[in-house]
């Protein structure tokens, strides 16, 4: 509604400039300074829109282009020209103005500047048929103004209305590529927030971000695996919540490899009953954090520099190759987490009020430690339901208390963080955790395919002293992110057959190697030994001008080649990188009365319409060079004395 106002009072200045009949001289200095005003609020926009919301920047910047650009199109409408000289948007052009020999060169922007109007009024929601219909008014009163007189009026709207009917379907296909490359802009996005090794916060919606993307991060297989299960993958934890963020201060340490295995990270202590899983991931970058399940001991087969652990059970590893295979050994339990602290308590003071009125309308405070977990997640089955599309925050308040007080409807984050902190409410230990839900079984991998947007969010509480999971998102929300974004299979494909390409390099082929690596040593020993003997034979070296030895003339052919020998022993070669004509104007002063480049020229004309012409050189026209080329040869050339050469050609004797 904010911009509404903006473009009414845009419109009136602007459409003002036709009533008023006063008109301003405007000097060249004078526009260039409205020039530099617009180029300094595009260049502003564009810094505010990526530091508040760089996924939709180029959104934000379509949306204030008409505002960003009023005062060149405000110079033109009151100035007497009519017109912007072209050169006030170039540095280097402004100089020029101020030459007296300088023609101005004006160009229109209005027509520019319609089109950035369009483009801003199709940021708001240009997928209905009333914005359609406004702007095919538009453009059909501008091509009116302009049309040809020609042809009739009604031959003349019977093909605009063509063009517009058979338009309405390219705008769906517009409409279609604008979703496309939005959803690009969140998974480049998405990327970055899900491998940053080093992010101490997390905001609410930035998971609801990665249910746009269907890219598979990695693929775990485990004898448990069993289809139509599900299993939790941990990321990350985090314990303090202040303003919608989640965040986390824990300091990581080192592990050491095992000297015997260096593949081998030795996380905790071995125990004697564990489970085990491989889980192929991609490192995007140096540094990455894991995706595992619960309670790691160890992880073999993990070829990495280094690798990392906090207190909270957050792994991360540096220093890999592209495709990382680890074989995890776990108990799928939470006894490696730091007991609870301080921060595990905290409820912010804009929520607890709500918390606490909750908390009291469940009666929570009679309850004991499992009647409290099994009474909070029916009250969020029964009383709350899953959703993507977020309905803002409301009056001043924040999307957390809007969640609990009005929509009554989110995704995991949401339900997470109600969660973790009702329970803080009646004094129970919670924290937050993030990762992935893994519950697609591929038939044609035979193994787990987690996608981007299987990451969930779920709660750790600690109860009966030991930390549990706890999720109380309703289970519904699998197949509702399943059908939020359809599976392209083209995609699987080329990243299955990505998978497999790697894992032939990364382990196929180091296990081929081991095996038959000496055996294929000894043939490559021996193609290096005869390429070395036959690089290091003495090859003769010829003069500049020369003929090469494979330069020989073919049966009908035709050739200057006699010329060029003839010449290079008499002590005028051609160097190599001379051409025909620079040689003969280096070398025609020495020859004096002799007049040698009469006799050349027409032979090289013959030559090059020989070898570039289309058609060539017909018999009569062949027999013509081979008589100039036997008179050059015997009557010029064969009788020329030899060069007196010091360096260069001196001099003929």
């Amino acid at each position: 509604m904010k911009t509404l106002w903006f473009a009414l009072i845009v419109a009136v200045i602007l459409e003002s400039a036709r009533l008023v009949k006063v008109k301003f001289e405007l000097t060249p200095s004078d526009v260039n300074k409205f020039v530099d005003i617009s180029i300094i609020l595009l260049a502003g926009t564009i810094v505010m829109a990526l530091t508040i919301e760089n996924q939709k920047a180029l959104s934000i910047l379509l949306k204030w282009l008409p505002l960003i650009f009023f005062p060149i199109m405000a110079v033109q409408q009151f100035s007497t020209t009519g017109k912007i000289d072209l050169r006030s948007f170039f540095l280097g052009g402004r100089k020029k103005v101020e030459d007296l020999f300088y023609e101005p060169k004006t160009i229109d922007v209005s027509y520019i500047y319609s089109l950035f109007c369009l483009f801003s009024a199709g940021t708001a929601k240009p997928e209905g048929l009333v914005f359609y219909s406004a702007v095919s008014l538009f453009f059909t009163w501008a091509l009116w103004q302009v049309r040809s007189k020609r042809f009739s009026c009604w031959v003349w709207a019977g093909c605009i209305l063509g063009i517009l009917i058979s338009g309405y379907g390219v705008q769906k296909s517009l409409r279609m590529a604008a979703w496309t490359i939005n959803r690009w802009m969140i998974q480049y996005y998405a990327d970055y927030y899900t491998t940053n090794p080093f992010k101490t916060h997390t905001a609410l919606g930035e998971i609801g971000k990665f249910k746009l993307s269907d890219k598979i991060m990695l693929r775990a297989w485990s004898d448990a695996v069993m289809p139509g299960e599900t299993f939790l993958l941990h990321t990350a934890t985090y314990n303090k919540f202040i303003l919608s963020n989640w965040f986390i201060r824990s300091r990581f340490e080192s592990i050491v490899p095992s000297e015997d295995f260096p593949s081998l990270w030795q996380i905790h202590p071995p125990v004697n009953e564990t489970k085990k899983m491989t889980i192929y991931f991609r490192q995007g970058q140096k540094t990455i954090v894991l995706s595992l399940p619960f309670g790691v001991i160890s992880i073999s087969e993990m070829k990495v520099g280094q690798c990392e652990k906090n207190e909270l059970q957050v792994i991360r590893i540096a220093g890999g190759p592209s495709l990382i295979k680890g074989v995890v050994s776990y108990t799928g339990q939470l006894t490696y987490d730091a007991p609870p602290d301080d921060h595990d308590f905290l409820i912010p003071k804009k929520e607890k009020n709500a918390l606490a009125a909750i908390a009291a309308e469940l009666s929570l405070e009679n309850k004991s430690d499992e009647e409290i977990l099994t009474c909070i997640k029916q009250y969020f089955l029964t009383h709350y339901t899953y959703s993507l599309d977020l309905k803002g925050k409301g009056e001043a308040q924040t999307p957390l208390l809007n969640f609990l007080r009005h929509t009554k409807a989110g995704h995991c984050e949401f339900f997470a963080t109600a969660t973790a902190l009702l329970l803080r409410q009646v004094n129970i230990p919670a924290r937050y955790a993030t990762g992935y839900m893994a519950h697609e079984y591929s038939r044609l991998e035979n193994q787990l395919v987690v996608r981007k947007r299987d990451a969930h969010a779920w709660v750790k509480v600690y109860v009966d002293g030991q930390w549990k999971n706890f999720d109380t998102t309703p289970p519904s929300f699998i197949k509702i992110d399943s059908q939020n974004i359809a599976v392209s299979r083209v995609t699987d494909l080329f990243s299955f057959l990505g998978f497999k390409l790697s894992q032939l390099r990364h382990e196929t082929g180091e296990k081929l190697m081991n095996q038959y690596g000496v055996w294929l040593i000894v043939p490559l020993a021996g193609i290096l030994f005869f390429r070395l003997r036959k690089t290091n034979r003495i090859k003769r070296a010829r003069m500049p001008g020369t003929p090469g030895e494979n330069k020989k003339q073919r049966p009908g052919d035709l050739s200057f080649f006699p010329v060029e020998t003839l010449l290079s022993q008499k002590g005028f070669p051609r160097y190599p990188h001379e051409t025909y004509s620079a040689w003969f104007g280096r070398i025609d002063p020495y020859f004096g009365s002799r007049d040698i480049m009469d006799h050349l020229q027409p032979v090289l004309l013959l030559l090059n319409r020989h070898r570039f012409s289309k058609h060539g050189l017909n018999k009569q026209e062949k027999k013509k060079f081979e008589s100039c080329l036997n008179r050059l040869l015997k009557t010029v050339i064969q009788d020329l004395p030899l060069a007196q050469v010091d360096g260069d050609i001196k001099s003929v004797i």
